[in-house]
């Protein structure tokens, strides 16, 4: 079943070559709702019936996909975010080559999740990466930081080199890896179970722990480019203040956790006594994250740089989760992946369909916009609150939980500390957070956007369902967190 998901990416792509110009964006909605429906029946066939829908095959080597405790919660948010962008998508001029590029994304972000196989993991990765510079350079927008202007070609290479440098790290990582272990056996040791079986076992993949933890070190750097962890983040406002809003939510909402996803796959599992004795240096560049992100968004003239930098700063929460490496915090950091990712789409959609009708970003532009569009300020308000982390809402679930690992990890003073500092980049997010829907959705309304329209249909279905599952995860967390935490990560690679 889990090869099916990936064949409807494929055939999708291969149809939308065909489709007559007028029928391709509709195609493309058509082809998103199916995938969409499909990642959530893949999703609750394993939550309730534990089928992880394996598929394999033989080619010099074992190729195999398979649904897992690790990507489960992906899968549904990558469908999530499929089934979302089509509908968020403002793009008029060459739809077929945009619809293309970004189902290519998807397929690559799709397939990362899937594939245990390390060969396809760095290709998929590359499928997510490439195709994100054309969908910038060619239908981005020109953004403003409160020091300079950011051109679309000047983001969409920032982003691809620094993609590709994190892309050729994970490589060199797993090639020293491979020829340690597994030396000059060149059809053994690329699946991740060839690892996670040693690890099993009680083997170290690695006896030298200098060694062990260089190479750990290795692939948190390389990762943690792809997740914009401070201080190799630079890349990531850049590309979503010129990327097309639909293409942000991409960016925030599935290709940054496969850089998360990737750290929680290779390092935290393969290293496990490294992850336990230096996981502390996660959990400071978490609360690093988390502040440093939350005052630079305080400080954003652009709507779209604003949330770039909110993402940042909840990327921290989920490298905090990380690094306790207990069932708490493994937990916290798996929700906080898809809390992020639809909370950061829905904000991100907000933002494009605010440009579309505005034409600019500009916070100080707007105002009184709720009684002008009272649906897409009504979502503003929601996302806003998800955002800052409102009890009932997932963005609360995750920040308790992160913060409660940290302390069950670090107890006594240390703990404290780092659990105050977290709380003070919280307490910023919550007044960025109102402070932007204090100048967009009230005040005087500017004369400009007085007669603008509110949500088309496209736009209300796709924010709605987005809002449903951020508010019925902020509810029962357990849909996630009971599958998702240490002890169940473990119990499927054997240990």
């Amino acid at each position: 079943m889990s090869a099916v998901l990936l064949g409807l990416y494929i055939l999708g792509i291969l149809f939308l070559l065909f489709v007559p110009p007028k029928y391709v964006r509709n195609f493309s909605i058509f082809l998103s709702f199916v995938i969409g429906a499909f990642s959530c029946y893949l999703f609750i066939n394993f939550v309730l019936f534990g089928d992880a829908s394996v598929f394999s095959f033989n080619f010099g080597m074992d190729y195999i996909f398979r649904v897992d405790n690790f990507n489960a919660a992906l899968i549904l948010l990558n469908g999530l975010i499929t089934f979302a962008v089509p509908l968020a998508t403002h793009v008029k001029e060459k739809e077929r080559d945009f619809y293309i590029l970004t189902f290519l994304v998807l397929l690559g972000t799709a397939g990362l999740f899937l594939t245990q196989n390390i060969i396809l993991f760095v290709l998929f990765y590359e499928l997510a990466s490439v195709p994100m510079y054309f969908l910038i350079a060619k239908w981005g927008s020109w953004g403003i930081t409160p020091f300079r202007k950011v051109s679309p070609d000047f983001a969409a290479w920032k982003l691809f080199l620094y993609l590709q440098v994190g892309g050729a790290l994970v490589m060199v990582g797993f090639f020293i890896l491979h020829s340690i272990v597994f030396g000059y056996d060149i059809f053994n040791g690329w699946n991740f179970k060839d690892y996670e079986e040693l690890v099993s076992q009680g083997k170290k993949l690695i006896e030298s722990e200098h060694i062990a933890l260089m190479i750990f070190l290795l692939f948190f750097i390389a990762f943690g480019i792809e997740a914009a962890l401070v201080p190799f983040h630079t890349w990531l406002p850049d590309g979503h203040s010129a990327a097309p809003s639909s293409i942000s939510m991409i960016l925030a909402g599935v290709l940054l956790k496969m850089g998360t996803y990737g750290i929680l796959r290779v390092p935290i599992v393969l290293f496990p006594e490294i992850s336990e004795k230096y996981g502390i240096i996660l959990i400071v560049f978490g609360v690093i994250n988390l502040v440093y992100g939350a005052f630079n968004a305080f400080r954003q003239l652009d709507i779209k740089y604003l949330i770039a930098y909110s993402s940042i700063s909840h990327m921290g929460v989920v490298f905090i989760g990380l690094g306790a490496n207990n069932d708490i915090g493994i937990a916290a950091a798996v929700f906080q992946m898809i809390s992020h990712g639809l909370i950061s789409a829905l904000l991100f959609s907000i933002a494009g369909s605010l440009q579309y009708r505005t034409n600019t970003r500009l916070i100080n532009n707007y105002g009184g916009l709720l009684r002008v569009v009272p649906f897409i300020g009504t979502m503003l308000v929601f996302g806003g609150m998800a955002n800052l982390g409102l009890p009932g809402l997932s963005g609360f679930v995750s920040e308790l939980l992160s913060m409660s690992a940290l302390l069950q990890r670090l107890s006594g003073f240390p703990g404290i500390v780092l659990v105050a500092i977290s709380l003070c980049g919280i307490f910023i997010t919550a007044v960025y957070i109102l402070n932007l829907i204090d100048r967009t959705l009230y005040r005087k309304v500017n004369p400009l956007y007085g007669n603008i329209d509110d949500a088309h249909w496209d736009e209300k279905l796709h924010m709605l369902v987005l809002c449903s599952f951020i508010l019925i995860l902020g509810i029962f967390p357990s849909i996630i967190t009971d599958f998702s935490n240490l002890s169940e990560i473990k119990k499927i690679i054997g240990m």
